[in-house]
């Protein structure tokens, strides 16, 4: 379950926080009931998962931080079961996420709220709108972008990542079925040496005449 933010709390980060990595900001929340704007939904979601591996990453709705009050209000509001549902099988591994909003005053902010993940990449499944199946999209300071080698790297091989203990765990077990293979032949060959040496003994023939190894 995940702890959720209270107004003051959203506030301060809007405040102190510059859009980031893990935080962006949109002056309105705007329903996804258009290819585009699901699309548009879907790679913000993406981005912002695929940024943050070791905190919250958020996107904060119905803000402008320039503006001397930065709580401005969402015009439209929506609820998070929509969007858990409306997000199942377009984003694979999905990651865990949650919308909210929040009263302050007679204003109210949405926020969507990830949960950091070390099962990244995250990769928009499906074509929507503007996005595209197979694209792995990834927030970077201010903006969204696309993936680079390094990030992939940082994904399958660096320490924020899953996939590499499962590759470690994987060839170890590869490596120790190859051992155990390597023993079990070794006890055959030294079995079948075993087996000539004593029909040598029985048949009373030299040594060696057959095979065996002395």
């Amino acid at each position: 379950m995940l702890k959720t933010l209270t107004i003051d709390e959203v506030i301060e980060m809007v405040k102190k926080t510059p859009e980031q990595d893990t935080f962006d900001w949109k002056s309105d929340f705007v329903i996804p009931n258009d290819p585009d704007k699901q699309g548009e939904f879907i790679k913000d979601l993406t981005a912002i998962a695929n940024a943050c591996y070791s905190s919250y990453g958020y996107i904060v709705y119905g803000i402008h931080p320039l503006k001397p009050d930065p709580i401005i209000g969402i015009t439209q509001f929506y609820d998070d079961s929509k969007l858990q549902q409306f997000a199942q099988g377009k984003i694979e591994p999905l990651p865990e996420f949650l919308y909210y909003e929040i009263s302050a005053g007679l204003k109210v902010v949405g926020v969507l709220q990830v949960k950091p993940t070390r099962r990244r990449p995250h990769i928009i499944s499906v074509d929507l709108g503007k996005v595209r199946k197979g694209q792995i999209v990834i927030r970077r300071g201010s903006s969204t972008d696309g993936v680079t080698m390094k990030d992939l790297y940082e994904f399958f091989y660096g320490q924020t990542s899953d996939h590499f203990s499962n590759v470690v765990q994987q060839m170890r077990a590869h490596t120790q079925q190859q051992l155990a293979n390597i023993k079990l032949i070794q006890e055959l060959r030294e079995q079948q040496n075993s087996c000539l040496q004593h029909m040598e003994i029985i048949s009373g023939i030299p040594r060696g005449s057959i095979g065996a190894k002395w």
